[in-house]
């Protein structure tokens, strides 16, 4: 079997960049596992990314010194995941069982789901969930409400299977220093699930508004031959940063069609209720989100929409500061109606 990995960090503004390789940061809490003797991470299949905002200290420094000290004080050996891979700790992810709730059908689903138990940070993977006695085998998503504009992409055919996925994680320029590090998480052909330390970045926002967004793509490629057939799976996953500012409050406006005000409501980030029904005779509505600049002047950004429109999304800082988004249903109030004798 052959693996080709490929890192990319893409940098959409001017900014200084600093990529963390090997850190010494302490981690508490965690149970690690030491690869063991001839076991290989990049075999195994890439899944998906777990974003921490602190370096995961996964590497075995000790090890790694006592083994190639001769090597080290000649100068003769460099520190690349070829001759690094067998000092990579893991941390494995537990299967727990969980419930899925369908609120148009009022319907619970019975789920399992890998959790990365006693570690901050915000997963995007698609594992595969083994088959039980009781249930098929399927793929499941895990995904953070962070990752907002999700895309998840799944093929499966003769010679070729592939997993895509895209994504956008809001922050707000709070005037520090933000560190996001990429961990790859991988799946074994016994199901288990394990992230490994990653590369990272970070940036200041003092000087950066708005419109600001940063990258970070992870690219995995395996062939494989069964049966006579040479079977290629590519595994290919972007997330984005992007800045945006911090609203304080969200107000909707009604308007007729004369473009006279009808109804105007205000609500708190995260508070806009799960429906909203406009008045019967709106024609269009504004959704208006008030924040302040790096300056800390007022802004307001605005959204139109038409009478018809189902569903709005509107943002609320999260209390680890995270931006997510809230949906919110939107029902239209059917006009009185003459009903001829």
């Amino acid at each position: 079997m052959k693996r080709n990995m490929k890192y990319n960090v893409v940098i959409a503004v001017c900014c200084t960049l600093i990529l963390c390789s090997l850190a010494l940061c302490a981690l508490s809490g965690c149970q690690l596992a030491k690869e063991t003797e001839g076991s290989d991470a990049y075999e195994d299949k890439l899944i998906g990314v777990f974003i921490t905002t602190k370096y995961l200290d996964l590497f075995d420094f000790e090890g790694y010194l006592n083994d190639n000290f001769n090597s080290l004080q000649s100068g003769e050996i460099s520190m690349d995941r070829r001759n690094t891979q067998e000092y990579q700790g893991r941390i494995y992810a537990a299967l727990l069982p969980g419930t899925h709730t369908n609120e148009e059908e009022n319907t619970t689903i019975e789920t399992h789901e890998y959790i990365f138990e006693g570690i901050d940070g915000i997963p995007y993977c698609v594992p595969t969930i083994r088959a039980t006695e009781v249930e098929n085998s399927y793929i499941a998503t895990m995904s953070d409400p962070a990752i907002s504009d999700g895309h998840t992409s799944i093929f499966c055919g003769d010679d070729e299977k592939s997993v895509s996925l895209d994504g956008t994680i809001y922050v707000t320029p709070s005037g520090s220093i933000h560190h996001y590090y990429f961990n790859p998480v991988y799946q074994s052909a016994d199901g288990s699930v394990y992230l490994v330390s990653g590369e990272g970045f970070s940036f200041s926002t003092e000087s950066l508004g708005e419109g600001a967004v940063y990258s970070q793509t992870l690219d995995a490629a395996t062939t494989a031959t069964e049966n006579g057939t040479v079977i290629t799976d590519t595994t290919s996953i972007k997330v984005s940063i992007s800045v945006i500012s911090a609203p304080e409050r969200i107000v909707i406006v009604q308007m007729d069609n004369d473009n006279a005000l009808i109804f105007q409501t205000e609500y708190k980030p995260g508070a806009l209720p799960d429906v909203i029904a406009l008045e019967p005779n709106t024609a269009y509505f504004i959704v208006e989100t008030h924040k302040r600049d790096d300056m800390e002047s007022p802004i307001i950004s605005r959204d139109i929409y038409g009478k018809d429109t189902e569903n709005i999304e509107t943002f609320f800082v999260r209390a680890d500061g995270f931006c997510v988004k809230h949906g919110t249903q939107i029902k239209c109030e059917l006009k009185d109606i003459k009903i001829p004798d």
